[in-house]
């Protein structure tokens, strides 16, 4: 996938080829969508805006006149302020702003499949420390949210997630991935 797709690259006969966008961008939504609400929004809350964003899209897809992770992101943030208004949740301002690595789709997807090789390819992480790993690099949760969500302490998971670097430091430092993350 390259940031550099336009709208017209999703066109089959005139017609929004809906199911492909939703394949090549719904990690990105989701995970602009944590990075800003985060613990501010419900599941619900963040699916809805999820499934939004398309229609959105599709509905406005003739708009559409830069690259289309722009409009997505663009399209993300503004359903995102509008449900936290609509919930009367305070929010700052500078969250939607601090956002300039989500502009550029192809790097979070680069570093995105670098995580996963690493996953894929490291054999001593367990299942917890792979849930600890997604919860915290993909979507982007607190350790504060992580050790609620797992019932674990605050303590546990940052301990976890030290030995978890340090796992895959030392397997990087081997040479056999290395070479990959240079």
């Amino acid at each position: 996938m390259s940031n550099t797709k336009v709208i017209d690259d999703y066109m089959i006969n005139n017609e929004l080829d809906l199911k492909r966008i939703i394949a090549d961008y719904e990690l990105y939504v989701k995970a602009i969508i944590n990075k800003i609400a985060n613990d501010k929004l419900s599941y619900e809350d963040k699916e809805e805006i999820l499934t939004d964003v398309f229609f959105v899209l599709w509905k406005n897809n003739a708009k559409c006149t830069t690259a289309v992770n722009y409009y997505i992101a663009g399209i993300t943030r503004n359903l995102i302020k509008e449900k936290l208004r609509k919930l009367n949740i305070t929010y700052n301002i500078e969250d939607f702003e601090n956002i300039i690595e989500f502009n550029n789709a192809d790097l979070f997807y680069e570093q995105r499949k670098r995580i996963e090789h690493v996953e894929n390819n490291y054999k001593n992480l367990n299942d917890l420390e792979i849930r600890i790993l997604n919860l915290f690099y993909y979507s982007d949760k607190s350790i504060k949210s992580i050790s609620k969500e797992l019932n674990l302490s605050e303590i546990n998971v940052k301990t976890k997630l030290y030995r978890i670097r340090k796992k895959i430091k030392k397997e990087l430092a081997k040479g056999e991935l290395y070479e990959k993350f240079k």
